[in-house]
């Protein structure tokens, strides 16, 4: 709705013909006292158009101010003054006092905190493959029941027990799976086997992209003092901190299965560390493929495979499977030993914790001075069949990063806390008094 405005002149209420008049002759005067330079006539001239001025600037102002009351708006200024003014907040309601808790609910509260933060901690330890850290001493009794319970299950499920006792290695239980005579008892190459776990499958893509994600190459700590110079070398395709076969960082996609290769000894021995396992001995794990029973001293009679001592190629993945390259490491069932460990025989070599001695018989030293590390298994490229029995070994250097290299990780029994202990501890009886009679 438009407002009616009222017509006001913006000039003084003078007579008209003094609004022509006075405004000339205050001109004129100004005028002619510059002309003949005489002060005085510039002083008046200049004081009567000042004077003018100030009146027709006194009457705009109040028009203006009856203009803005006539239409019931804000002046200018008080606008300028009401858009420079900060929003106010709205006023919130008063928060309620806080409860006081008893000491006892703060307990429990502090309490179901600490076993959600370990309940997070123990799920992310398992999905990393990490849970043999949680059955040390100094941690499985931080554990609740629960959690022990889940980290023990899933130990039984990724790794099978190698009872202690004594097995052949080497060229001695070649002879002895041929049916020669039985060595002595305390022959070189029987040698006794502490128990342990091993891990059921190898180490996979999957498993060990968690170590690379966690910045493994840079935990110095996990690495021997001897391979810190040659950590620039263990790099993937692209540059990145990786096994060789893989590009910026991570594992070539649809392969989380199958079992990493291209890794040093070095590497396998870092991951090992990282998730508290090592590698297993020449001796373990020739036990766990061969399975060998002592019938008296000296006498042994162990496997030559897993399943038995004649070949099936369905059973292993070999040249003459018709395998050319690794498979996913739950494949070939049917050549698990009896301790329900796969692949001990085909899809790829795997790295020990044994060194070869220069003195060997079987292979010596590489040649060139470099101690060899043991491997065991045969790969998918292993054309001759007598090369990938439980006994046999093959060595390489620790540096060197095969695609047909991979490993499994062995736990000793010593390092799993004692679960009878832990339960004493957290369910200490009450001794009872003697009988005072």
């Amino acid at each position: 709705m438009q407002a009616t405005i009222p017509s006001e002149s913006l000039t003084p209420p003078w007579p008209r013909w003094a609004t022509i008049v006075l405004p000339v002759s205050a001109t004129s005067v100004f005028v002619l006292g510059c002309v003949y330079q005489n002060l005085a006539l510039m002083a008046g001239g200049a004081v009567a158009i000042a004077a003018m001025w100030r009146s027709v600037g006194g009457v705009k102002g109040l028009s203006l101010h009856r203009l803005a009351t006539h239409r019931q708006g804000p002046l200018p200024s008080e606008q300028r003054a009401e858009t420079s003014r900060p929003a106010t907040a709205p006023e919130t309601p008063p928060k309620p006092a806080p409860q006081t808790e008893s000491p006892s609910e703060h307990r429990m509260k502090a309490i179901a905190q600490k076993r959600s933060t370990t309940s997070d901690l123990v799920s992310n330890m398992i999905d990393q493959g990490r849970y043999a850290l949680l059955l040390r001493h100094e941690t499985a009794s931080q554990l609740q029941e629960g959690e022990l319970a889940e980290v023990l299950a899933v130990m039984d499920d990724c790794m099978s027990v190698v009872p202690a006792g004594r097995v052949l290695v080497g060229e001695y239980a070649e002879r002895a799976t041929w049916g020669s005579a039985p060595v002595s008892a305390d022959c070189s190459g029987l040698e006794y086997v502490e128990g342990c776990y091993l891990d059921r499958f190898c180490v996979t893509n999957e498993q060990f992209q968690h170590f690379v994600d966690d910045c493994g190459y840079e935990q110095f700590q996990l690495w021997p003092e001897e391979a810190l110079p040659a950590l620039f070398e263990f790099v993937d395709r692209t540059g990145v901190p990786a096994p060789a076969g893989w590009s910026h960082g991570e594992h070539p996609e649809g392969e989380g299965r199958l079992p990493v290769v291209g890794v040093s000894w070095f590497e396998a021995a870092a991951y090992a560390r990282w998730v508290g396992k090592r590698l297993p001995t020449d001796a373990e794990w020739t036990k766990a493929g061969a399975w060998p029973v002592e019938t008296s001293p000296g006498r042994v009679s162990q496997r030559r495979y897993p399943w038995g001592d004649t070949f099936e190629s369905r059973r292993a993945g070999l040249w003459s499977s018709g395998q050319r390259g690794p498979r996913p490491v739950d494949c070939f069932e049917e050549g698990a030993s009896l301790g329900g460990v796969y692949q001990l025989i085909g899809n790829v070599w795997e790295w020990t914790g044994s060194s070869l001695d220069a003195t060997s018989r079987e292979l010596g030293s590489s040649g060139d001075g470099h101690s060899m590390n043991v491997l065991h298994g045969g790969a998918f490229n292993t054309y001759f069949e007598n090369q990938a029995t439980c006994h046999f070994r093959s060595g390489e250097r620790p540096l060197n990063r095969r695609s047909n290299i991979g490993f499994r990780l062995a736990l000793s029994f010593d390092i799993i806390a004692d679960q009878d202990g832990l339960a004493d501890a957290e369910n200490p009886t009450t001794a009872e008094p003697p009988d005072a009679s």
